[in-house]
């Protein structure tokens, strides 16, 4: 623009008329003429007010006059500007958003100082800031009334903002502006998991993890965290939203389920072997066959009463029911007892039982009568999920090869039942038994729904 040069108070400065803000040129002391752009012009006429600002203050709201004056008065040095923001009441009624800007200078090399007032309307900024803090202002009320600790986290994990619920349980002031480290205000225990969660969510990953805390004089409580990332529109993390939720109860009452279900496993096994003791003492002959056959049976269902003990009554897991009912045959190589499905696949409660003293039965056959009465003969034992008209299908499988010719028996006895018939108590389910000349082959297929937990999961 080239050296600004400095003009007589009396003469225009049509550049400025081009400008839509309101600017004014006056002496400071206001010994003088001043200039007017035609912006200011029109407002000062649109306002019903003399051109000078000084005769503007009256129709300046009586909260921003004193600012408003201040700044007037203000003897900043020559080239520093002052800056106010007010409101001035329109013909209309209404309140309009303004912004003050002054910068003083000389007028000339030997004259006094002059200066130039600005006034940018800034009415659609203002109310759109209003709107966003109100925004703000629910928002934080919204998140106040949880009792979740909601946290944001920046990419640094800095503590941006926390809610209510967040600095009690943290000992946060709310008013403290936090900046502070997240991992810092949780125990030593937490921070490597904690860590290793925020580095996921820093990848755009959901994280969660486990912790404790403990403030002076309370009692330790126990936290579920949350990590979500939230993304700009290009994906990257623009910050980390990090709930925690309390689960102290949930963790107590935990707690409480498992002692009470290893008591009751506890009396359980206690009433079995009374019951044991009682067939020893009441049948004629203690160490007749019949009788041990009942106390292994006994002791099989206390085995897949084991496993539901352990899983907390939830299930057990096909794996593990079939491992533990089989363990009666001793240490037979992978080779010969083969067990083939997947570890992860739960059994209900109520099928573990039915399905366990099945193979329970199978099992003592085959060491007996069957493939693992001899040197040669192997056993499998397989299970999967299937689909089957959309709809998934738990089929499950015991086949003996190499074992000795096998004749179907000529009396079913209570083996019989419980290897073909108890499993068809269960909703849905059919099973058959078919004994080959090379070895006895036993299904099972019932619904998914019916038989194991979340099949869905898997199609």
């Amino acid at each position: 623009m080239g050296q600004t040069q400095t003009a007589p108070p009396d003469i225009s400065c049509p550049a400025f008329d081009l400008l839509p803000d309101l600017i004014c040129m006056e002496p400071a002391d206001n010994a003088g003429p001043a200039h007017f752009n035609t912006a200011w012009k029109q407002q000062a006429a649109a306002l019903g007010v003399p051109l000078p600002f000084s005769k503007w203050l009256p129709i300046v709201l009586p909260a921003d006059q004193p600012d408003v004056a201040r700044t007037l008065r203000d003897t900043t040095p020559s080239g520093t500007p002052r800056t106010t923001s007010f409101r001035i009441l329109t013909p209309d009624g209404d309140a309009r958003w303004f912004l003050l800007r002054i910068v003083q200078r000389p007028l000339s090399s030997s004259e006094c100082v002059g200066r130039i007032l600005i006034l940018t309307d800034i009415h659609e900024q203002k109310r759109h800031e209003e709107a966003l803090l109100q925004k703000a202002d629910i928002r934080d009320r919204m998140l106040n009334v949880s009792v979740d600790c909601i946290k944001e986290i920046a990419t640094d994990g800095t503590l941006v903002h926390m809610n209510t619920a967040g600095c009690n349980a943290l000992g946060v002031d709310s008013t403290s502006g936090f900046g502070m480290r997240w991992l810092d205000l949780l125990p030593c225990e937490a921070h490597t998991p904690g860590g290793d969660a925020l580095r996921d969510a820093n990848k755009g990953q959901n994280a969660r993890f486990m912790g404790v805390s403990q403030l002076p004089g309370q009692p330790t409580r126990h936290w579920d965290n949350m990590l979500t990332p939230l993304l700009n529109p290009d994906q990257s993390v623009e910050a980390i939203l990090c709930v925690s939720r309390d689960v102290t109860t949930q963790h107590e009452n935990e707690q409480r389920i498992a002692l009470l279900l290893n008591e009751l496993n506890h009396r359980s096994k206690n009433m079995l072997a009374i019951f044991q003791a009682l067939i020893r003492r009441t049948v004629p002959d203690p160490t007749a066959p019949f009788v041990k056959v009942l106390e292994e049976r006994i002791t099989s269902i206390a085995r897949s009463q084991d496993l539901l003990i352990h899983g907390e009554w939830t299930g057990a897991t096909v794996h593990d029911v079939v491992t533990s009912q089989t363990v009666v045959a001793g240490d037979f190589p992978a080779t010969r007892l083969r067990i083939e499905g997947d570890p992860a696949l739960q059994f209900v409660p109520e099928t573990a039982d039915r399905i366990g003293l099945a193979i329970y039965e199978l099992t003592t056959n085959a060491i007996k009568y069957g493939a693992l009465s001899n040197d040669t003969g192997t056993v499998t034992v397989s299970w999967g999920l299937h689909d089957e008209e959309d709809k998934p299908v738990f089929r499950m499988c015991w086949k003996e090869t190499g074992g000795p010719t096998v004749a179907r028996p000529e009396r079913r006895g209570f083996g019989s039942i419980v290897i073909e018939h108890n499993p068809r108590s269960i909703p849905g389910a059919s099973s058959s038994c078919c004994h080959e000349p090379d070895g006895t082959v036993w299904t099972f297929q019932a619904p998914a729904e019916n038989v194991v937990r979340c099949p869905s999961r898997l199609f």
